[in-house]
């Protein structure tokens, strides 16, 4: 099987000689026999008997009574395996001129020319380069006074206009507490943090007030340089179903207050993005596109983290990975 022009025998007999032989692979003799037996079972026309129960017996040496559905085994197993492919591809193997995947939800390996598939550049959705963590720590257009560290936080103004409408959709907002990837949202009743005059450059300031008794105006701003974040007055229309104001709510929090939303983009575009910051946005990027460049990239990331083991694979999780962080901030 293969994606896009025939690739030949010969091709794909000498791509999986050098998995095999690679230093990725040298340590995983399981892992290699793995490989070796899906890639040869499908060179032979038998990709329809790459099932669990068969990799089981012919791979794992497990018995006759052998249940792929109650026993994990093969599963976790070319979880690992495709973790290591990516690996492989992203450093020792990057120029090889045909990568084996085994794609998820089945093992019948496919076969892939790497133009077609190498990124030639670090890019984002909209096609922008993306800013290594070099390049982002150098940038100072927004003086940190100091080091800068751990996720934005959120603290909510007092409303001038106390009213049912922005207190509902306040409340909507702190809901999403226990929800965050990417900022935190102070409990009631904390302030912002000033020292010399200045707000730290990692808070941010929600305010919601009621407009001609009929819309919610609402306002994010940076607090050092009162910034604000979003393109225009944003309004909210008011309604006697406060479910409404709910997912209102939910929609501002989505498009602002998440890793790909405006308090991260306006970090990021300010030199304000700390390591944190950094591997969450990595990690978040490689889950949407597991590709090699985005794997190596979170990969980089999270071997800079505190307490993470420099030698253990891409944390794909991110609840898992920011519960690290609370442990080792």
């Amino acid at each position: 099987m293969t994606t896009g022009l025939r690739i030949d025998n010969a091709m794909v007999a000498e791509a999986l000689h050098k998995v095999l032989r690679s230093r990725t692979f040298a340590r995983s003799e399981r892992l290699r026999c793995f490989l070796k037996f899906v890639v040869e079972m499908e060179q032979l026309g038998l990709a329809h008997q790459l099932k669990g129960y068969t990799i089981g017996i012919d791979v794992f040496s497990r018995g006759e009574g052998f249940d792929p559905g109650t026993d994990p085994l093969v599963r976790v197993q070319a979880g690992k395996l495709r973790k290591l492919l990516n690996l492989f591809y992203a450093e020792e193997g990057r120029e090889e001129p045909l990568r084996i995947r085994i794609p998820l939800g089945g093992y019948v390996p496919v076969y892939e020319l790497a133009g077609a598939s190498r990124a030639t550049k670090d890019e984002g959705a909209d096609g922008d380069l993306l800013p290594d963590l070099n390049t982002l720590t150098r940038r100072t257009r927004i003086d940190p006074t100091g080091p800068v560290q751990g996720l934005p936080k959120l603290f909510f103004a007092p409303p001038t206009n106390v009213s049912d409408g922005s207190s509902v959709f306040l409340n909507a907002i702190r809901l999403w507490q226990n929800r965050l990837w990417a900022v935190c949202i102070a409990p009631i009743g904390e302030g912002p943090l000033v020292k010399g005059g200045l707000a730290d450059p990692l808070h941010f300031e929600l305010e919601a007030d009621l407009k001609d008794n009929t819309a919610l105006r609402v306002s994010l701003r940076h607090l050092r340089t009162g910034t604000e974040l979003l393109d225009d007055a944003r309004t909210i229309p008011v309604s006697d179903d406060i479910l409404k104001l709910g997912a209102a709510a939910n929609e501002f929090a989505g498009a602002n207050l998440t890793i790909p939303g405006r308090i991260y983009q306006f970090c990021h575009a300010n030199g304000l993005s700390t390591s944190a910051m950094l591997c969450l946005d990595a990690t978040y990027r490689y889950s949407l596109d597991r590709s090699d460049a985005a794997y190596l990239r979170a990969l980089r990331h999270q071997q800079q983290w505190p307490g993470l083991d420099k030698n253990r694979d891409v944390i794909a999780e991110i609840p898992h990975l920011l519960a690290l962080t609370c442990a080792h901030s």
